[in-house]
């Protein structure tokens, strides 16, 4: 089947075009992610994309629209990056 997708550029406006299963406290696979999609909404820290650690963020269930390059959990679980 052809990507109907394949004419987009690869902005942050575009679909995301790989997907990673997040380990907590582990550097994302990819570098830096577009956003995180949260199967469990709950609390994390996290590293973003400039290096500032923010703790204790609230993550919703679903996407959040984060620039990370790691995450540890705290209440959230089920935790996908998307690039």
């Amino acid at each position: 089947m052809a990507d109907r997708f394949a004419g987009y550029g690869n902005g942050l406006d575009s679909p995301a075009v790989k997907i990673a299963q997040v380990s907590s406290g582990v550097d994302l696979p990819a570098g830096p992610c577009r956003c995180l999609l949260v199967g469990t909404a709950g609390t994390a820290t996290v590293i973003d994309s400039e290096g500032n650690t923010a703790t204790n963020i609230p993550l919703q269930a679903g996407y959040n629209p984060l620039r990370v390059t790691k995450v540890t959990f705290g209440s959230t679980a089920d935790v996908w990056a998307l690039y």
